[in-house]
């Protein structure tokens, strides 16, 4: 996470736009979500290399846990539908006002950083979708821009 002088990086609203991804939808509980990453990011690869299709920047969507389980849904950017099937679907991230946070840095540091984006959400009165995502930066740079799409 970047600070500057002991404060936090600024949240920001945003507007995003549509924007087509592959992904693999799970319903896994908290302590499976690395294994659900690493198993979606295979089969992702394996389907988009069949298809021949470019790749782009990979993210992750995410609605709020219930119950000790999360809606999660590790994906990838796409330039074009393409013919999909078995656990591999396509979806459009929704358009719209987002909250945004900027996170760099290890992976590790995403809890706290989702933790201080919904509590700036909170701070301005805004209200939540239930919608998050966070796209990810090259692992050779590290670090997220998270997004929580507001009602």
């Amino acid at each position: 996470m970047t600070m500057t002088d002991g404060a936090p990086d600024p949240i920001e609203i945003v507007e995003v736009e549509p924007r087509l991804i592959a992904m693999v939808r799970k319903t896994v509980a908290l302590n499976d979500m690395r294994q659900a990453q690493v198993e979606a990011r295979a089969l992702l690869a394996a389907t988009l290399e069949a298809a021949e299709v470019e790749a782009g920047g990979t993210l992750t969507i995410w609605r709020p846990p219930h119950a000790g389980m999360m809606d999660y849904a590790p994906g990838i950017f796409v330039p074009e539908g393409f013919s999909v099937s078995g656990a591999v679907s396509l979806f459009t991230l929704p358009p719209g006002r987002a909250a945004h946070l900027r996170m760099s840095g290890s992976y590790t540091g995403l809890p706290d950083a989702w933790r201080r984006l919904f509590a700036g959400i909170e701070d301005r009165g805004l209200a939540l979708a239930g919608t998050n995502w966070e796209v990810y930066a090259s692992p050779e740079i590290g670090g997220a821009d998270l997004y929580a799409l507001l009602a």
